[in-house]
């Protein structure tokens, strides 16, 4: 079988109600006119998924208190609970749908490789872990004999899935631009595929 993570449903835990926003199984198409929040629907499951920041909108200061995403990785589900004002915090994550969240105890996990006091690691792993992906290092400078290894992350897997709007018609699409950071995501191409 192969891995798979399905986004079940974004959550907006407000200050009043909650705003969710559903996925069905397949292609979704999110449309609606300008300025709608059809690009914050993806910059939230981007930053749910471990993205360092997200910009928000005056709308969501003043209306959310934070953000969680439903997904299904193989066949078990989850729900990822993230701190909107403060990316730095542990990003939890429960073995349950939202609903059910309050009945399980939530694992904690530091957003990133510099942050290594989570009580159970990193997300990037857990990720991994979860899908099934072997945790690798990878070349820094691949035809170098002494290069530095870097440890491959679900972050530099997904940016082969997410491309921000604004990065789209840029020249630096995929670091092409920063000839070290270009380098890496060659090889992590070459991991992938």
């Amino acid at each position: 079988m192969k891995s798979y993570l399905r986004i079940e449903r974004l959550i907006l835990v407000g200050v009043r109600k909650n705003y969710i926003v559903k996925f069905e199984d397949g292609l979704n198409i999110i449309h609606g006119d300008s300025d709608t929040g059809k690009s914050s629907i993806l910059e939230f499951i981007n930053y749910l998924l471990g993205a360092s920041k997200i910009e928000l909108a005056d709308e969501i200061i003043s209306s959310v208190n934070y953000a969680a995403l439903e997904v299904i990785i193989n066949d078990s589900a989850y729900t990822i609970v993230r701190d909107i004002y403060k990316p730095q915090n542990f990003i939890e994550v429960y073995q349950c749908p939202f609903e059910r969240r309050e009945a399980f105890i939530s694992r904690k996990y530091a957003p990133n490789f510099s942050n290594n006091n989570a009580p159970d690691g990193f997300f990037s792993d857990f990720l991994m872990d979860a899908l099934n992906f072997p945790k690798l290092k990878l070349k820094v400078s691949p035809t170098q004999v002494t290069s530095q290894f870097k440890r491959l992350s679900f972050r530099n897997i997904i940016k082969y899935s997410y491309v921000n709007q604004d990065d789209m018609g840029s020249k630096s699409l995929l670091g092409m631009t920063d000839w070290a950071k270009y380098t890496y995501t060659k090889e992590v191409f070459k991991y992938i595929y």
